[in-house]
């Protein structure tokens, strides 16, 4: 990446921070009006909220995030231990779960939602709860833990949907990755903002999440120096790498039931004499 195209994604992150912060400082209104949008004073209640098709879909891309942590993880660990030189860096995939780690697992939800203190829309007075409304910068008491600011969900989405563009960009073609751009930026909104459809978030926590884990990311990447190995995450290297690790697996897999079969016997032998000692001493 030239210092060029550095320089301008560092600008662009510091705009949408200046721009975001103005306009909620200047209107805080902003989150109470959006909720109403989707609260219904009749029932008193979210609607989204007890859609049973979002409940599984939540479901579903909880999983899948999950899970994707999981394999980012041991694909770490592999690329650290094994003795195969792979064509993709290791360090490319200790950026991922960093990412993961310390934007959703410990900015988000160790540090903000549990010291913050702002309650969630469904908690305030303004629609059925008892707390009071606080604008998204401004630390309160109105709630004890698992707090509104930030979206923890909407941080995770955020994180996975730029892993999974950072592991495309070399995969399709130059002239589709506005499209894969475009695709993935459209999924990311969508999910991150269930949470705010079912009244559990304002939507400057979905929002902020957003920024939160995109400036994390990129901070992350300068460290990590990813710019120097990113043109190596090819279709080609996942697939040399995914063949390598199979490998490595399958052999593994050998060695253990070799040792396995190996114990059998005296696993047999110790158990025969086991029960020899017993008869003689009933």
């Amino acid at each position: 990446m030239t210092p060029s195209r550095s320089s301008q994604i560092t600008r662009a992150l510091l705009i949408v921070w200046l721009a975001v912060a103005l306009l909620f400082a200047t209107f805080p209104g902003i989150d109470l009006a959006a909720a109403r949008l989707v609260y219904d004073p009749v029932t008193g209640t979210f609607p989204a909220e007890q859609s049973q098709s979002l409940q599984a879909l939540r479901s579903i891309v909880w999983k899948f995030l999950n899970f994707s942590t999981l394999g980012l993880l041991g694909l770490t660990i592999y690329g650290l231990f094994t003795r195969h030189t792979l064509r993709i860096p290791p360090r490319f995939w200790g950026w991922c779960v960093s990412l993961v780690l310390l934007g959703p697992g410990i900015l988000v939800n160790l540090i903000l939602k549990s010291h913050w203190g702002r309650a969630r829309p469904a908690q305030i007075e303004q629609f059925g709860g008892q707390a009071r409304f606080t604008p998204p910068f401004q630390i309160t008491d109105q709630c004890q833990h698992n707090c509104s600011f930030v979206s923890g969900e909407a941080s995770l989405v955020t994180a996975g949907g730029l892993i999974i563009g950072a592991i495309l960009w070399h995969v399709v073609p130059p002239q589709r990755r506005r499209w894969l751009v475009a695709t993935l930026a459209v999924l990311v909104l969508a999910l991150a903002s269930m949470r705010f459809f079912k009244g559990r978030h304002f939507l400057s926590d979905v929002i902020w999440a957003m920024i939160f884990t995109s400036t994390l990311a990129w901070t992350l990447a300068r460290l990590f120096r990813l710019e120097r190995i990113h043109a190596r995450v090819t279709a080609s290297a996942l697939a040399a790498d995914a063949r390598t690790m199979l490998g490595d697996l399958l052999a593994l897999g050998r060695r253990l039931r070799t040792r396995a079969f190996g114990l059998a016997p005296a696993a047999a032998s110790g158990l025969q004499r086991m029960r020899q000692i017993f008869a003689r001493n009933r």
